[in-house]
């Protein structure tokens, strides 16, 4: 999640991100919605307004991500969050892989983020007693931890170092590191950072060796396979009952190629893994030019790991390209056609989604829609192909449409829905136009206006229009005459 990492520091306005998921409960429960939601890295959750707006959101998750000493959570924040929203879990961020040498750090922002990773004295007891578990190169140097020079946020070589994810001393050191923060920090949990199947290249200064040649893909998997088991066996049977009933979330899945085949089975090793929860990264990044048969097989990755220990998977999608985008517009579009997609896949109601798009240098905006506030219901079976162009998954409470082709489509419903986003209600039997690569998210049984078109109704872009057609509401451009005067969309009696 390094770009996430480095988005948190150089927009600065983000220091702890809130998380919720989108499918109700029973009246019973109480209802978490899904958000992720920036404050500022000075005052972390100090501000009030920053806090009730934290409580106002009921969040599942609250991941903190600090990068400045102030913006830490301390125990009594926890305490807060916990005495307030007693059913939401708050993670801390960890590397997987990496101790740090304090006494060369540079900045005060990778200070503040080393400093959960190891102290001095415990990186001081690891390099004189456990040499063999720093990982080296093929000319026997130490692989160090590279974070590209932003501002002020970097590391050099010899600031953080590779350690062996299969290495018993690293294996316990890690174990009672997490342990540490959630029975002395507060936290309920710990997110490891960079356990991708594959090892990244780009986030260290040089490729570790085994037997005398680079690190495989499948050598360091197996790496990361024996640390993740450790962690979890060593969890279930530790005494401490908070530290029993903490949540480890892995970074596991992110890396994959858009289009292409995919040379790894990412859905095994999680399996593999046998991880509590996992963090889904940066799907459908590239939307407009990714094949059918690449969004659909991202979409069948995420049913897929949703689904794993019983549709109960904890964990989150997480969205957040470092590629600009043009405008809002194309960001909203863009983040309504990741939730839907996510949605026609996602299994599990502990699954959270995450959407943050790149406007402006340093300005990471979500979506104007709310995305996940929205009660849909549980899912009544999986997604259906209703044709060459359109899938479909129907909700006890709604329905959700991807068009993920380059022509446009169309739905006749065979209820009233209303857009989850907009006031714009669908009559029964009218024809739902979606436009090349548009997810659309609807609410079910909604009464109709009360000038209803014809079942053979279809939505056109006109300039003028007069009954019995009628406008859709709020009225929406779709384009211009060659006048220059504004079109809008229109509902058309056949």
């Amino acid at each position: 999640m390094k770009k996430l990492i480095l988005a948190a520091f150089v927009i600065v306005t983000v220091s702890s991100m809130f998380l919720w998921y989108s499918h109700s409960v029973s009246a019973a429960s109480p209802v978490f919605f899904l958000k992720m939601q920036g404050l500022s890295p000075v005052w972390g959750l100090s501000e009030p307004l920053s806090f009730d707006q934290l409580v106002a959101a009921n969040p599942l998750y609250v991941f903190s991500n600090p990068f400045q000493e102030v913006a830490r959570l301390t125990p009594a924040r926890i305490q807060d969050i916990h005495s307030a929203l007693p059913q939401t879990k708050v993670v801390l961020h960890l590397l997987c892989c990496t101790m740090f040498n304090p006494r060369e750090l540079d900045t005060s922002v990778i200070i503040v983020h080393a400093a959960l990773q190891n102290t001095q004295a415990e990186f001081d007891n690891a390099w004189v007693k456990y040499q063999k578990s720093f990982m080296k190169n093929k000319v026997g140097g130490y692989v160090y931890y590279k974070i590209q020079k932003t501002i002020n946020y970097w590391t050099n070589e010899g600031d953080g170092y590779l350690m062996d994810p299969a290495s018993s001393f690293y294996q316990d050191f890690l174990y009672n590191k997490i342990k540490y923060h959630i029975t002395i920090g507060g936290f309920d949990g710990a997110y490891l950072d960079l356990m991708y199947p594959n090892f990244m290249r780009a986030f260290y200064y040089s490729v570790p060796m085994v037997n005398g040649n680079n690190i495989t893909d499948e050598q360091w998997r197996n790496k990361l396979i024996s640390l993740s088991r450790y962690l979890q066996n060593r969890k279930q049977s530790d005494p401490n009952l908070k530290m029993r009933n903490a949540l480890i979330i892995t970074n596991s899945v992110g890396g994959y190629p858009s289009n292409g085949p995919d040379p790894i089975d990412r859905v095994q090793f999680n399996r593999d893994l046998q991880t509590q929860g996992i963090q889904i990264e940066n799907p459908f990044m590239d939307y407009r030019t990714l094949s059918t048969t690449a969004w659909l097989s991202t979409v069948n990755r995420i049913r897929d790991i949703t689904a794993l220990r019983d549709n109960r998977m904890k964990g989150w999608l997480n969205f957040h390209s470092p590629k600009w985008v043009g405008d809002q517009a194309e960001c909203d579009r863009h983040g309504l056609y990741a939730y839907s997609s996510y949605l026609l896949g996602n299994q599990s109601p502990r699954f959270a989604f995450y959407f943050q798009c790149r406007i402006a240098p340093g300005n990471l905006q979500e979506p104007t829609q709310n995305l996940t506030h929205i009660r849909l219901g549980p899912a009544l079976g999986q997604y259906q192909q209703v044709s060459s162009s359109l899938y479909l998954r129907k909700y006890k409470r709604g329905i959700v449409l991807v068009n993920p082709t380059a022509g446009q489509s169309t739905y006749r419903p065979d209820v009233n829905l209303k857009d989850a986003y907009s006031n714009t209600v669908y009559p029964k039997n009218i024809i739902i136009t979606l436009p090349p690569y548009t997810g659309m998210v609807f609410l079910r049984d909604f009464s109709v206006p009360t000038a209803t078109p014809t079942p053979a109704s279809s939505l056109q872009c006109r300039a003028s229009c007069t009954a019995p057609n009628y406008w859709k509401t709020p009225r929406e451009e779709c384009g211009h005459t060659t006048a220059g005067a504004t079109k809008y969309w229109c509902y058309i009696a056949g």
